[in-house]
């Protein structure tokens, strides 16, 4: 709601000045008394003498008693100016704070203050330019869910936009409690790094991203479901977006090789919340492998292309060595017998395995059993050499690996699933603080439910 403020001038002795011209008042209209913001002008009555009728009056001479029109003064308001300028009623181009309109570039305004340069879209500019349709006289032209926001590129969302904008989803007051949920509490921590970006741009995008969105929401509802009570209601929506996010997600990748930067920057976000999402499924071991591997995929993707990120600064080995490892301590976080137990016990599976994807994986598990051994550093990089492991495996070996009757890799799983349990700790450095509830700290445990 727009309210346009009526300002009145006073006189030095407190009475309100208002004014009239006597020589445009026509016989038959009515007396009105127009309020007038001159100091010089004063309160008064037409006199008789000043009462002209229209015959005296020629229509040249009525022309020229009629006061001249002042100039109108050019249009200063930014048309297509960011959101946030516009919400601050911020003029072009007269004030030193005007929207300097640089898209696809962020605006300094925004740069100063920290903020989500948001632009309204070509098609956003010509819907307000249009007039009020006739059938609804008194609706006011409303923005659309599309929008352009500020980056390297000129529209990287515009194919995405274009798709939600075919196909509108409505959100629920339930999915607006999931989003805020998330903000606070389920944001992701990969890759490492990152959390900031979760809670401010990447919710951004995903207003005119469908999969990412839809990714968000399923976070927030699965990871809502495990810390409150009677939680489990919310699954049911969660997989409900799980599913939009991998239709929307499987129609992004079908046109990967049209993608710029920040649209696979965006594919990779999709998928590491979909990651991070399968662990609070009791049943989402399988689901969480087969993300894992289309995050090294889309990763190695944007290192291949691109060389790096323009979100997310620690993808690389590089990274990992100089920003994560020297966070976690050279000593041991896990019981020494255990240990030695866990290796004997996948000793075991050995004479078993058959296939190569067998073996990469149980030679990565033993790597990661002997890792710990020595401290929680050399562990924590060892389980990070399993997930290129997988990468490795071909897809249709990789789904016979995961097939449900394949009892070898089962047992292998199984040792997967007791090293995420016995790293823990190591997990609890590298994230950032949550909420502190026994529910949230198994959630990685759902798998054995």
């Amino acid at each position: 709601t727009v309210i346009h403020h009526q300002f009145f001038v006073f006189s030095e002795a407190g009475s309100m000045q208002v004014g009239m011209d006597p020589k445009a008042w026509i016989p038959g209209q009515r007396f009105s008394v127009t309020m007038s913001p001159l100091p010089s002008q004063r309160l008064y009555a037409p006199m008789p003498q000043d009462i002209l009728s229209y015959s005296e009056l020629g229509p040249k001479t009525l022309a020229e008693t009629r006061p001249p029109r002042t100039k109108k003064r050019p249009h200063t308001k930014s048309r297509q100016g960011c959101f946030n300028c516009k919400a601050r009623r911020v003029k072009v181009a007269l004030i030193p704070l005007s929207c300097q309109e640089t898209q696809p570039h962020p605006c300094s305004n925004c740069v100063g203050r920290n903020m989500v340069c948001v632009y309204p879209s070509k098609d956003q500019v010509q819907r307000r330019r249009r007039p009020v349709s006739s059938e609804h006289p008194h609706r006011r032209e409303e923005w659309s869910h599309g929008s352009i926001i500020s980056t390297s590129t000129a529209s990287p969302l515009t194919r995405w936009q274009t798709l939600s904008c075919n196909s509108p989803d409505t959100f629920s007051a339930a999915d607006l409690r999931f989003l805020h949920h998330f903000l606070i509490a389920a944001y992701p921590h990969l890759p490492f790094g990152s959390e900031g970006i979760w809670k401010t741009s990447l919710p951004a995008y995903a207003h005119g991203c469908p999969h990412l969105m839809h990714s968000i929401l399923c976070l927030g509802a699965s990871h809502l479901s495990r810390i409150t009570p009677n939680g489990k209601k919310y699954m049911p929506l969660a997989i409900a977006h799980r599913g939009k996010a991998l239709k929307a997600l499987g129609e992004a990748l079908t046109t990967s090789d049209q993608c710029t930067r920040t649209e696979l920057d965006l594919l990779l976000a999709t998928t590491y919340a979909l990651t991070i999402q399968s662990n609070y499924m009791e049943d989402g071991l399988v689901d969480f492998l087969v993300m894992v591997q289309g995050c090294a995929v889309i990763t190695l993707r944007i290192l291949d292309i691109y060389q790096g990120s323009e979100m997310f600064d620690s993808l690389t080995p590089e990274a990992i060595h100089t920003r994560i490892l020297p966070l976690l301590p050279l000593t041991t976080c896990c019981d020494a017998e255990m240990l030695n137990i866990s290796i004997l016990t996948l000793e075991g599976i050995q004479p078993l395995l058959v296939t190569g994807s067998d073996r990469i994986t149980y030679q990565a598990i033993l790597n990661i059993y002997r890792g710990l051994q020595h401290s929680a550093r050399r562990g924590f990089l060892a389980l990070s050499e399993i997930y290129n492991s997988w990468v490795r495996i071909g897809s249709q070996e990789f789904r016979e690996f995961l097939d449900p009757g394949n009892h070898v890799s089962r047992m292998l799983l199984l040792h997967f699933v007791a090293i995420t349990v016995m790293m823990w700790p190591v997990f609890c450095i590298l994230r950032p603080s949550m909420l502190e509830t026994p529910v949230a700290d198994l959630a990685c445990r759902q798998w054995g439910g």
